[in-house]
């Protein structure tokens, strides 16, 4: 991590310019680069409880009598 104080930010560009950041992948994993990849490898994080929204509702029962109904769906992300 780099931390630049400068007067302004022309000279804060210039010595942002200036570093040089070495990273040690010694005994590191390739990194994963996509939502397939993170599944194929079982990759996942557990979202904190105060991010996720307060459940409103019963969803099955939505779904089961809701007039149209999505029976399969694919989602991509270019990368």
């Amino acid at each position: 991590m780099q931390w630049t104080v400068a007067d302004i930010q022309k000279h804060a560009d210039m010595a942002a310019d200036l570093a040089v950041v070495d990273y040690n992948m010694e005994n590191k994993e390739p990194p994963i680069l996509s939502v397939e990849e993170a599944i194929r490898k079982s990759s996942f994080f557990e979202v904190p409880s105060f991010i996720q929204p307060k459940q409103v509702g019963d969803f099955s029962e939505g779904m089961g009598e809701a007039d149209h109904k999505i029976l399969s769906a694919e989602a991509c992300r270019g990368s």
